[in-house]
């Protein structure tokens, strides 16, 4: 083959390739049509639809089918849309791309796509920032399915949807619709569904859900039965059972720090209707969750190298719920300086005996001689 055809054939692929970087794609919703989308998201709706259908080879526009994709060239959108991104990644955290291959070891700032998942190890965790201000920490020994996300700061329509497998997430979810629920997570045994508020999501080796809300508002589903989950309040579900009624959750523990320049000691009263207590420490001023530890015991000791920190406390009860949050910063500082060595002096040295010269001997014994003649 010549050169030029070389060339031509290397531009074509490097011209397909961007332009497949360029697209969008959006997951089709029931009651979704071109013109909706087009009106929702393109800077020009009016030409839209028909461009649209022509791009995707559409050859009815009025006939889609939810669960399907459509390419739309990111310069047809009202604003460019933002990725989900990995923050604060610690320990083993492994990317499972949707596209399949080998899991990718998770690095502060990746891109995580539609259907990626997210596994943490024994001693990993990570936070997902959504471009709503979303927050999802994902805690140690975890499995969580990104399947779609909002990516739009201003656009309503866009849905996030998480499945967590197993281990536990801590949520943060900036409200965007007070009309509709934008922020799912499903479980084996649930669906919970919020428009803004903070909450905590497990899910154990039996497939046991556990929701503790903290702020806002939380509907859990299960086997056609929804829980309002208020703040302040929990509930559980077994796989194939529906939620209990909300139980209020456990108040925070009344937690004292004692801080030395090696670590950090907290201590807290017993609380009757406790079973034992979870504690947490993080690092300040990223968040990265740098351990945890489920105690009997009402103390806590950890030695921690100079820095500030953050660390949390909740009472579990009888069913496995964790009560309120009780957060202490903690302050290592590094020891005085120790003030530098007194210099003692040298001492002077000894005077050397002061030798006697030959013509002192005889001068003296001239002057005895001297005074036996008189």
């Amino acid at each position: 083959m010549k050169g030029w055809l070389w060339m031509a054939l290397l531009l074509g692929l490097l011209s397909s390739a961007a332009s497949a970087q360029e697209d969008w794609q959006y997951t089709l919703r029931p009651g979704d049509s071109l013109w909706k989308i087009c009106d929702r998201f393109a800077q020009q709706p009016d030409a839209c639809w028909r461009e649209l259908a022509s791009y995707n080879g559409l050859d009815n526009p009025h006939s889609l089918s939810p669960g399907n994709t459509l390419r739309v060239p990111i310069d047809w959108l009202k604003e460019k849309p933002i990725p989900a991104t990995a923050h604060a990644v610690k320990g083993e955290v492994l990317l499972y791309p949707v596209s399949g291959g080998e899991p990718l070891l998770v690095q502060e700032g990746q891109s995580i796509a539609f259907g990626d998942a997210l596994e943490t190890g024994m001693n990993g965790s990570v936070r997902v920032h959504f471009a709503d201000q979303s927050v999802v920490l994902i805690k140690p020994s975890s499995l969580l399915v990104v399947n779609q996300y909002r990516r739009f700061l201003g656009q309503k329509g866009e849905r996030t949807e998480l499945r967590l497998q197993r281990g536990n997430i801590r949520n943060t979810v900036s409200p965007q619709d007070q009309d509709e629920a934008t922020f799912e997570v499903y479980t084996p045994g649930v669906v919970a569904a919020v428009r803004g508020t903070e909450y905590y999501l497990s899910v154990d080796g039996a497939e046991t859900t556990r929701n503790e809300v903290l702020e806002g508002q939380v509907d859990v589903t299960g086997r056609e039965t929804t829980r309002e989950v208020t703040d302040g309040y929990a509930t559980l579900a077994a796989v194939d059972e529906p939620p209990m009624e909300p139980v209020a959750l456990l108040p925070a523990p009344a937690v004292v720090i004692t801080e030395s320049h090696t670590g950090a000691e907290a201590v807290w009263p017993a609380q009757a209707e406790a079973e034992q207590y979870a504690v947490e420490w993080y690092q300040q001023p990223d968040g990265a969750l740098l351990g945890q530890q489920f105690l009997t015991d009402t103390r806590w000791q950890q030695d921690l190298p100079v820095g500030q920190y953050r660390l949390l406390v909740r009472a579990v009860d009888a069913n496995g719920l964790r009560g309120e949050e009780a957060w202490q910063p903690i302050r290592i500082t590094p020891p005085p300086a120790e003030p530098p060595p007194v210099v003692q002096p040298e001492p002077l040295p000894e005077p050397e005996p002061e030798k006697k010269k030959p013509w002192d001997l005889w001068v003296f014994i001239g002057g005895v001689a001297l005074m036996l003649a008189l």
